[in-house]
């Protein structure tokens, strides 16, 4: 009963966010609602911790707000079903009719599925709680809001890992209890299954758009085979939402410099404000992304970088207000280490290089070597015949924060080797789903190899 609960307490924000995404991305194409449908989990649960902070912050009862949020979200699903019923059977008719789905990929694709979802759930019966960050960290913080009542801001005095974490996992946690009742392991548990197929699935949204149902079903089953996919989706980190946003950002942009519409420049903005209210890391996403759309908007695409700055506007201000009135320092940056000693010492160079470079050959947490798959099928298949505008954006975005890692990492006031070996692999992770997308979209797909 708690899981089908937990389950009912997501499904009023992911409608939610479903509408925010159609009411600003009036896309006449047809082909791009699957990718509307996998970036309403982002925008929705999104959208509700920002509100949902300011409505504690402002001394309110969280249990008001979860029930008129989830009353509005039900209440406006029916609403636009019921004025526009019309509209809406007809484009799942069209829908049904235009995709023709290959029988035998389409197989693959359902198994595929079926046992990433068979993973999920033996890892969540394995290790409900999650794995240890999750319990010092992440949920801690869900229950100091949940329980906590108006005493909710004393979980900034834990000394233990990072209080100064921004709280977009905390908050949608907290919310799914109000509702439920219960502060359930299940909450957690259901918020990341939900968020692992969302991310699987937007890859997929985005691929298929602009590759194909073949390419798509190709870099999809690559993602959630992998065991690093299924742990890092269920260990309950704030990490694969990180992912997840930086993926849909990475995305949105593509499609801007391949569709021209501006309204995918005003989601991209929102969802990269999201990446600063998910972890610290995520800031490093607001500076690159922003600094690339500074670079191409004042170049050629004014319009599209105000739309972007006004996306991300009301995230950031929010991270802003938490950082500056509410977050106890990061421990990174309050430590009072010699930062030139440890700028000039080679050795930390020569320790970061090393241990990044074999973390990341053998990233996926398979007995095959997963990037060394890639750079043979990449080779074997090359390049495919579409130029899709923008691919440099998305190899500058993901340089810019890994070179961020690097420098972190550099001026650590942790042991190096320790703080290496406990992060390296999450930090990979972030960028991982929109790597894949940048070289599923380069690579040549299935139809283009049977092609003549």
């Amino acid at each position: 009963m708690k899981l089908l609960l937990s389950y009912a307490g997501l499904a009023p924000r992911i409608l939610l966010g479903f509408w925010i995404v159609h009411f600003l991305w009036k896309s006449a194409d047809k082909n791009t609602f699957g990718v509307k449908v996998f970036l309403s989990a982002a925008v929705g649960f999104g959208f509700s911790s920002l509100m949902g902070f300011l409505w504690i912050w402002a001394n309110l009862p969280l249990a008001a707000y979860a029930v008129l949020e989830s009353v509005f979200a039900i209440l406006l699903t029916g609403w636009m079903f019921y004025r526009h019923w019309n509209e809406w059977n007809s484009f799942f008719n069209s829908v049904t009719l235009k995709n023709k789905i290959n029988p035998v990929w389409g197989i693959i694709l359902l198994t595929g599925v079926f046992l990433f979802a068979f993973n999920l759930w033996m890892y969540a019966l394995q290790y409900p709680h999650g794995r240890p960050d999750a319990w010092i960290n992440w949920n801690v913080v869900a229950r100091f809001i949940h329980l906590g009542g108006a005493e909710w801001q004393t979980t900034f005095l834990r000394q233990l890992d990072h209080p100064d974490y921004p709280l977009f996992l905390a908050m949608t946690n907290a919310i799914t209890w109000t509702l439920t009742r219960s502060s359930s392991v299940w909450g957690p548990i259901t918020f990341h299954f939900v968020l692992s197929f969302f991310t699987a699935g937007l890859l997929f949204a985005f691929v298929h758009l602009l590759r194909g149902f073949r390419q798509a079903v190709l870099v999809t089953l690559f993602f959630i085979v992998l065991p690093f996919t299924v742990d890092n989706g269920m260990r309950q980190y704030a990490d694969l939402l990180l992912s997840y946003l930086i993926l849909a950002a990475g995305g949105l942009t593509l499609l801007y410099f391949n569709q021209r519409d501006s309204r995918t420049a005003l989601l991209a903005g929102f969802l990269v404000g999201l990446a600063g209210w998910t972890k610290n890391e995520g800031l490093v996403t607001i500076v690159g992304f922003t600094a690339v759309w500074v670079v191409v908007g004042f170049r050629r695409e004014r319009p599209a970088l105000k739309n972007y700055l006004l996306g991300l506007v009301f995230p950031l201000i929010v991270v802003i207000l938490f950082k500056l009135f509410l977050a106890p320092p990061n421990d990174l940056i309050a430590s009072k280490g010699d930062m030139l000693d440890k700028i000039t010492d080679i050795g930390r160079y020569t320790l970061i290089l090393r241990e990044a470079g074999f973390t990341f050959w053998k990233i996926g947490s398979v007995p095959v070597n997963m990037i060394g798959l890639i750079i043979i099928y990449a080779i074997l298949v090359g390049r495919g015949r579409a130029n899709f505008a923008g691919m440099w954006m998305i190899g500058v975005v993901i340089l810019i924060q890994l070179s961020a890692y690097f420098i972190i990492y550099l001026l650590t006031p942790h042991d190096l080797t320790w703080h290496l070996n406990t992060s390296l692999d999450r930090l990979y992770s972030h960028v991982f789903p929109l790597a894949l997308l940048w070289v599923f979209i380069w690579l040549k797909s299935p139809r283009e190899l049977s092609a003549p």
